[in-house]
This record gives structure tokens, C-alpha cells and sequence, in this order.
């Protein structure tokens, strides 16, 4: 049996994307101001931020590889079995 797809399933929602913006942003001009950052230090936190995210969809990706299979024929078929 097939499942029902998401709602948003290749859909961004947007309301929600740009209300993390606007978070975001006030916290950089916050940060700016109160705590007197450089571009290069509000650069570094970003990267910070994307690396992760980058992190999140590794682990994400792995659990739906180990989902799915690896993909490979097993380890007790011939090799010229696949071929």
C-alpha cells in the first residue's frame, strides 16, 4: 500500500521560511549593535549554522539509505551476477 504524500511535500512553505529569516536578520542587527561584531564574525557563525545543516542532511540522508538498502547485490551472490 502507498503512502499518502505529505501536504508540502515538495512544496517550501514559505510564511515559515520567512518568518526564520526575519528572526535571523533581527538577531544579526541585534548582535551588530549590542555586541559590536565584525562581518567576519557573524560570517563565521553562519558558516557555523550552514555546516549544521549540512551535518542534519548527512545523518538524514544515511537513515534513508539504511531505509531503502545500500543498493549493492549481497555479499554471498557470484560476481558476475549483477553484471
Amino acid at each position: 500500500m502507498a503512502e499518502e504524500p505529505h501536504e508540502h511535500e515538495h512544496k517550501p512553505r514559505w510564511e515559515l521560511v520567512e518568518k526564520l529569516h526575519d528572526v535571523i536578520d533581527e538577531k544579526i542587527d541585534d548582535s551588530f549593535k549590542e555586541d559590536k561584531l565584525s562581518f567576519m564574525e557573524v560570517d563565521f557563525a553562519l558558516l557555523m549554522i550552514h555546516e549544521k545543516i549540512n551535518q542534519q542532511k548527512i545523518e538524514l540522508y544515511n537513515l534513508y539509505m539504511k531505509d531503502q538498502g545500500d543498493g549493492l547485490p549481497p555479499k554471498d551472490s557470484p560476481d558476475t551476477m549483477y553484471k
